[in-house]
């Protein structure tokens, strides 16, 4: 009696197997760099809304505030950004130093952004300071 079943070898089945397998060995590590990348962005934009909020501040109360979040409304030692969405970020934690002008960090924390570095750069600590001087330069390009 002849057997007239059609389906898939071992063969043909391993074979797709590690087609799969190495389009993802390529796309995982791809998507991961591209989220750092994001999350690294979104830091930048929250540093230049720190600085341009620093600005109006010292526009407004001639100085600089030496803190970011202590209250929600802006005084002359407060940029009034508590409960703010982007202080309570998993992604980064956002310090302010007001010594010769004012430095604002942006520190990685969380799994993913402690692991971001660009070529030979560390990118997990940003800064912005009161002269517009952005550090490291390339992790901002």
């Amino acid at each position: 009696m002849k057997n007239n079943f059609k389906g898939f070898t071992l063969i043909e089945l391993l074979v797709v197997i590690t087609i799969i397998g190495v389009i993802l060995a390529y796309a995982i590590p791809s998507y991961q760099r591209q989220v750092i990348r994001s999350k690294r962005v979104e830091a930048h934009n929250v540093l230049t809304q720190i600085s341009a909020r620093q600005e109006k501040n010292n526009a407004v109360f001639l100085q600089y505030a030496s803190t970011i979040d202590a209250g929600t409304t802006p005084t002359a030692s407060d940029l009034g950004y508590a409960g703010i969405d982007f202080m309570s970020s998993p992604d980064y934690l956002y310090t302010m130093d007001n010594t010769d002008g004012y430095t604002i960090t942006a520190t990685a924390q969380g799994s993913t952004q402690v692991n971001d570095d660009f070529g030979s750069d560390d990118c997990t600590v940003l800064t912005l300071n009161s002269l517009g001087q952005k550090t490291p330069l390339s992790c901002w390009q």
